[in-house]
């Protein structure tokens, strides 16, 4: 999808999307809203420290992720961090672990004093990509590749080797279309052959494979309009059709584009293929936004708030080891120029959610 991006820092997409909006008879700055993936971030920070823990000073994971929502508070965005809900681990088919990241409890209250927070009650992909389609944020930023295929409109990946999260690849559903052309039946068409988080695919089908047939063929665009459109058990019997259509395609290349036979991945298609229940969690994931879950946060709007300073000063004394001075000097290039931002644009000061 990479022909799909557009490449820019996330300071240039923030200052062009600024807009003004009028609220009770008063001109108010609108700032642009991304939800970001907090798993990612906390993954990443552990990864930089996987060796030589040891020599990188006291909490050097949290210290990063501090750094980060510092350079980020400096942005005029409204910003909300979304964490995976334990809820949603049975439903994954790969391994996962059965408890949260051992950085959530304190990356949580450091979001809290930041002024950025949000709890999912199932996986934070499809959750970042339901609030992006109902208009709740403007952009979702995260690097699972599954939030291609939840829908979500507006897509914000890192680009690679950026540290800092501050130079990003966005990605619409227009330019995944047109530039990439992968519609969204067709991304799902490659999870499901090429396998997944939900599903092992189909054996030997590796993401080339599955990209070719995807990209030069209707088959995933008219899959997912029959599984939005059909009942069940009448889709099931649609798919008996799509599955000879896949093993006449993927055995003989009528039309040249696979470039060779591949006779085995044909016969390795099962007869049940695709399975309904792999594609709703695709297509209808669980979220806050489902028709069984609560709606409170769906209706909720997303703002920041101002950040809580002496707060802050007291967390990093205790989790940093910081005496004054330090805290003073760290502070004062980062986290005072944010608060300066915010009151300018008039954000709110008290805080928004607390779903804990």
């Amino acid at each position: 999808v990479a022909s799909a991006a557009n490449n820019r820092t996330l300071k240039q997409l923030a200052v062009s999307e600024l807009k003004t909006e009028e609220i009770d008879g008063e001109r108010k700055v609108k700032l642009f809203k991304i939800g970001i993936d907090a798993s990612a971030w906390m993954h990443s920070v552990c990864a930089v420290f996987q060796f030589n823990h040891a020599g990188a000073g006291k909490s050097p994971e949290l210290r990063t992720l501090f750094f980060r929502l510092g350079t980020l508070l400096k942005l005029p965005l409204h910003v909300v961090f979304v964490f995976d809900g334990l809820k949603r681990l049975p439903e994954k088919g790969r391994m996962v672990r059965n408890s949260p990241h051992w950085l959530t409890c304190d990356f949580q209250r450091m979001l809290e004093l930041f002024g950025f927070n949000i709890q999912a009650p199932s996986e934070a992909e499809a959750e970042l990509a339901a609030m992006n389609a109902h208009g709740v944020i403007d952009a979702a930023m995260t690097e699972d590749s599954d939030i291609l295929i939840f829908g979500a409109p507006c897509i914000i990946r890192s680009a690679k080797k950026d540290k800092d999260y501050l130079n990003v690849e966005v990605y619409t559903e227009d330019g995944l279309e047109h530039g990439a052309s992968l519609a969204r039946g067709d991304r799902l068409l490659i999870a499901l052959l090429a396998g997944g988080d939900y599903d092992e695919g189909v054996s030997g089908c590796g993401i080339k494979i599955a990209h070719k047939v995807a990209q030069h063929s209707k088959i995933g665009q008219e899959m997912l309009h029959a599984f939005l459109s059909l009942a069940p058990e009448l889709f099931s019997e649609w798919a008996k059709e799509l599955v000879m259509e896949l093993r006449s395609m993927l055995a003989t290349d009528p039309y040249h584009f696979l470039g060779c036979w591949y006779k085995a991945v044909a016969d390795s298609i099962p007869l049940e293929f695709p399975r309904c229940e792999v594609i709703s969690k695709y297509v209808d994931p669980i979220t806050s936004f489902s028709a069984t879950r609560s709606s409170a946060l769906a209706a909720q709007d997303v703002l920041s708030c101002q950040p809580h300073l002496a707060d802050i000063a007291d967390f990093c004394r205790v989790q940093f080891g910081w005496d004054d001075d330090a805290i003073v000097e760290r502070m004062y290039g980062g986290i005072w120029e944010g608060a300066y931002l915010r009151t300018l644009c008039k954000v709110r000061i008290t805080l928004f959610v607390d779903n804990r």
